[in-house]
């Protein structure tokens, strides 16, 4: 009799052609093998598809949609997942090779835990950076709010979490304007989900690095479609809804401090890809700290010279 899947690993795929393969493989290359992938194919334009087809394995099943964004590509696909515990894996990140393997035995450990993640390394163009929570082995009953608040390092990254489907259903899935238009190229669109799992369920982690989220690669966007500030800054509307429910006084303080990193973090986003008008938008929302006033005046000048440029 033939194992019933644990996992449902759900890849949103948006022009990827150059790294699915990798992704996919490190998935199947997994020293426990009873998971199912589920490719959202997320309206990709290039050889993206072709390359998933190329690879043979009765594990892979492929949903194609227009291009909606990567937000809505994974609610897709955990709405249509078989397995009892959603992972995740993006397109162009990897697993390594005994990533379920670990994540199954906490599992089975933490009984009563619905909310799994190990530490990750981020592989950017120059150098490369270990995510760790503490010197721990492993965290049970973890404070994810308090830990966020009290030191600003985001220590979990998408590729790195797994959580049991029947969360998705208690607290929401991931932000996304509309299930039927493009949601836009959201940042932080995790951290928002992860919040509010949070306020109901402690997090279990794993010290260990499990997963490698990549930098170095072309980021997903649609072509015509101009970033804005609206969508960094969807998780103001959850943090301040939370905020004004019975949370108690230590998470709204936990929250707001989230809340300021996030709006930083933003607004650095915003000035690295260029809308300055966006990130001075944000700022002027935070509480003058030096940080802030510092960064402030670099996104101010560079404005200026920006506006001096000719157009076109």
């Amino acid at each position: 009799m033939k194992n019933k899947s644990v996992f449902s690993i759900i890849v949103p795929l948006y022009n990827k052609e150059k790294y699915i393969s990798r992704a996919i493989y490190s998935a199947l290359n997994q020293s426990f093998k009873n998971f199912e992938i589920i490719i959202v194919n997320d309206g990709s334009t290039d050889n993206s598809l072709n390359v998933v087809k190329e690879i043979k394995d009765s594990r892979i099943r492929i949903i194609n949609q227009k291009n909606l964004g990567a937000s809505n590509a994974r609610n897709t696909g955990i709405k249509k997942a078989k397995s009892p515990y959603i992972a995740f894996l993006d397109a162009d990140d990897e697993y390594m090779p005994f990533f379920l393997e670990n994540i199954y035995k906490l599992i089975k450990e933490h009984k009563g835990y619905c909310f799994f993640a190990t530490a990750y390394k981020k592989v950017a163009k120059k150098s490369d950076t270990e995510y760790y929570c503490g010197k721990k082995k492993i965290f049970n009953n973890i404070n994810f709010l308090a830990k966020i608040a009290k030191t600003g390092k985001f220590f979990i990254h998408i590729s790195s979490v797994v959580v049991k489907k029947t969360v998705f259903s208690d607290v929401g899935y991931f932000f996304s304007r509309s299930n039927k238009s493009y949601c836009g190229a959201t940042i932080f669109e995790d951290i928002d989900l992860w919040i509010r799992i949070s306020l109901k369920y402690d997090l279990v982690f794993l010290n260990k690095i499990n997963a490698v989220y990549y930098t170095n690669t072309n980021i997903n966007t649609v072509k015509g479609y101009k970033f804005s500030k609206m969508d960094c800054c969807f998780y103001e509307k959850t943090i301040k809804k939370l905020s004004h429910k019975k949370v108690g006084a230590i998470k709204a303080k936990y929250l707001k401090q989230i809340l300021y990193y996030l709006r930083n973090a933003s607004a650095t986003q915003l000035y690295i890809r260029g809308y300055f008008d966006d990130a001075l938008h944000i700022l002027k929302k935070q509480p003058q700290t030096k940080n802030v006033k510092n960064l402030y005046q670099i996104i101010k000048i560079k404005n200026a010279i920006n506006r001096l440029l000719p157009k076109g």
